[in-house]
């Protein structure tokens, strides 16, 4: 992985004490308000008013196995830990569900539903699921959060990768990330599953081997699987990130795996050109240009430039406004983009670059 470069002004040690307002999680590191994930180690970073050493779970062993070893993390639903099993002596993530929120019972299906439709997937790029659970009750922890084991991932999120690249991973690495992509949500495709928020926060690249960019997709709590009775999103709801999120479903309308599919050539499209299709100050301001706006072509901005025609014109195409323009499901997405990259004699660069040495 691209090693960092230097910090963007009010962020690292050099900035002002004023403007060091997120500390990250692990390292301890301050940055700027700005920056949400640390541009070192990938862990997100939180207010520096929050301690990162006063924790309630930290130290105590959870469902008699899992000793709790320090957080990794905090959302808006869970904080994620670093633990130990007890005998196999092994490091999991584990996900638990804030106790503020054990009364939302959307909160807690979403856990829940994260954790069976992944112990439902089985696939080298998905981070595999190893228990569902609920917190005991001791003479420390009032208990009753559920929460979930995660194999642990000692990498850096999508995010963290783009940050330290400034913006732009390249053709060779965006397309390396969305062909593992493809192929993974292509696996929870053939269940009749949609994954409905991919995004770089929910990607992580570990190093598997040789393979620094090893993808690892999380976060199906925001997934409908084929036995849902709400498979397809409710009609008038809105779920997603406005700048990965489909027409469709901009829209509140009823989403498909084409969407998912949208969401990968959005990735794409900002792997190489290092930005998104569609920006704006807004959310709203973002999903009107998601139902109303063509997207720019590949070829216009930034690495984008040295894309070849046939990659741009697939990219673009997998940017339709109407799914039905889409590539089906993102498997098929998948071999249409390994068709693109290594068809003709005008590809042989990038073919050479993605079969040898990717990092050279």
């Amino acid at each position: 992985m691209t090693a960092p470069r230097s910090p963007a002004p009010g962020t690292g040690p050099g900035a002002s004490p004023g403007e060091q307002d997120r500390r990250c999680l692990s390292c301890g590191e301050r940055y700027g308000a700005h920056v949400l994930f640390c541009p070192k180690d990938g862990t997100p970073t939180a207010p520096s008013h929050e301690s990162l050493a006063a924790d309630d779970y930290v130290g105590r062993v959870i469902a008699g196995q899992f000793r709790v070893e320090r957080l990794l993390g905090k959302g808006a639903m869970a904080k994620v830990y670093l633990a130990q099993q007890l005998g196999l002596e092994r490091p999991v993530a584990l996900k638990i569900l804030h106790r503020e929120l054990l009364r939302d019972e959307s909160a807690v299906a979403r856990l829940r539903r994260e954790a069976t439709i992944g112990a439902r997937l089985r696939h080298p790029n998905l981070a595999e699921v190893l228990m569902l659970g609920t917190v005991d009750e001791t003479a420390q922890l009032p208990g009753g959060e559920p929460f979930m084991v995660l194999e642990y991932l000692d990498g850096a999120s999508l995010t963290s990768a783009l940050l330290a690249a400034q913006g732009a991973l390249g053709i060779v690495r965006g397309a390396h990330v969305a062909l593992q992509l493809c192929d993974a949500l292509g696996e929870a495709h053939t269940l009749g599953i949609v994954h409905r928020d991919l995004k770089p926060d929910n990607v992580m690249l570990v190093r598997r081997g040789a393979d620094a960019d090893f993808v690892k997709l999380l976060d199906f709590g925001m997934a409908r699987g084929g036995r849902d009775p709400d498979f397809a999103t409710r009609d008038g709801a809105v779920l997603g990130t406005a700048r990965y999120i489909a027409p469709e479903g901009a829209q509140g309308g009823r989403v498909g795996p084409e969407a998912d599919v949208y969401a990968i050539a959005t990735l794409l499209f900002q792997c190489i050109a290092g930005r998104t299709p569609f920006d704006g100050a807004s959310a709203v301001a973002i999903l009107v240009q998601q139902v109303s706006a063509a997207p720019p072509d590949l070829r216009s901005t930034g690495q984008g430039r040295e894309a070849p025609a046939a990659l741009a014109e697939l990219v673009a195409r997998n940017l339709a406004k109407d799914p039905l323009d889409r590539s089906p499901n993102a498997r098929a997405f998948g071999a249409e983009l390994s068709a693109c990259l290594f068809a003709g004699r005008a590809d042989a660069n990038i073919t050479t670059r993605l079969t040898g040495n990717r990092r050279s």
